[in-house]
């Protein structure tokens, strides 16, 4: 039987256990340990383990087995959807030119999933799966650690909205440069979120964009999450390589 294991912690310590194991996609049983009991998590799993070998077999997970409805790497989208509007990505051809390629992004998902997968598996590891969402492109791994969201086309704004922003949503912008081609930088008020756009024909001023957004997410098993937790100066470096690599694989200005 497959089991979720959650830690509570309070100022650094242990504070409590517990484990879920599911019985079907909408139902689990969950042994708690709580703070007026042992913090042992030990006793908890032999516990816990007597009592799930009381459940009737045929209604619990075989511990390699899939736990969500969702399909292949939809399971990790952090997302209230309920996975009817995901796809693992498949593989697909990037076609040559920057006009050809987000007319392609904004078309199939899959495009602008490739066009960012190379970058994003060397950046920050075979870890990150590509899904392929009406929204767009969105890398994800098993521990929910981190999620990034990756866009490139021809639909939505040009770049410059974003760098102007007269509603004052984000902070932080600065305009600068990936490969040879100009972009903005700038993050949620709350520190939460971090985006990357640029402008793949060269006009910060014309529709059309490739984008990377990232954002930390509570960790699968941890249930007391730091929701003010934001993104770290070292994935931000990952996410300028990331940029970098994609507007001068794909991107570059012929001569």
């Amino acid at each position: 039987m497959k089991g979720y294991q959650e830690e509570t912690r309070r100022e650094g310590r242990l504070d409590g256990c517990a484990i879920t194991v599911p019985v079907s996609f909408q139902r689990a049983v969950r042994f708690e340990l709580g703070m007026t009991r042992s913090k042992d998590c030990e006793l908890l799993r032999d516990f816990a383990t007597a009592g799930a070998a009381k459940l009737p077999r045929d209604l619990v997970y075989p511990p390699d087995g899939q736990d969500s409805a969702r399909v292949g790497a939809c399971a990790d989208w952090v997302s209230t959807s309920k996975g009817e509007n995901c796809d693992p990505a498949v593989e697909v051809e990037v076609p040559g030119g920057a006009e050809r390629i987000i007319a392609a992004g904004a078309a199939d998902p899959n495009v602008e999933c490739a066009v960012f997968r190379d970058a994003v598996r060397m950046a920050f590891g075979p870890d990150f799966a590509p899904i392929a969402t009406p929204g767009g492109c969105y890398f994800v791994e098993p521990k929910h650690r981190l999620q990034i969201e990756a866009g490139a086309t021809a639909n939505g704004g040009a770049p410059g909205e974003w760098l102007a922003d007269p509603n004052k949503t984000f902070k932080d912008h600065q305009q600068l440069t990936f490969g040879d081609r100009p972009g903005v930088t700038f993050r949620s008020k709350d520190d939460h979120e971090f985006a990357l756009y640029a402008s793949p024909l060269g006009n910060l001023d014309v529709r059309g964009h490739v984008r990377l957004r990232i954002s930390p997410e509570q960790e699968r098993g941890v249930e007391d999450w730091d929701r003010s937790k934001v993104v770290s100066e070292v994935d931000v470096a990952k996410a300028h390589a990331v940029m970098d690599f994609v507007l001068a694989t794909h991107f570059r200005v012929a001569g």
